[in-house]
């Protein structure tokens, strides 16, 4: 149950960080407060595209994936390639 409760939390304050970020971005580095009343009563568009929980997960997979890649030599990539390819039932 703490596992659980510690993911949300860690979760919900990168999203809220997030969200924060691109706020200030659309506003010019500095959260404007008339235009975050305007946003959350539909008179402007929310700035950025939001993602899911699901694609924040996909985009930490793929940094980890490029920074283990980083290490290996290349005959080494595709030997891993391969392997992937015949596991998911597609053989040359």
């Amino acid at each position: 149950m703490a596992g659980l409760l510690f993911v949300y939390t860690r979760t919900s304050i990168q999203a809220a960080k997030r969200n924060a970020q691109q706020h200030r971005e659309a506003d010019g580095g500095q959260i404007s407060w008339r235009n975050e009343t305007l946003r959350r009563h539909g008179a402007i568009d929310t700035p950025g595209d939001r993602g899911t929980v699901r694609e924040l997960i996909g985009k930490a997979k793929e940094e980890v994936a490029v920074t283990v890649d980083k290490g290996k030599t290349e005959e080494e990539k595709i030997k891993a390639r391969r392997g992937k390819k015949k596991e998911g039932g597609e053989e040359n």
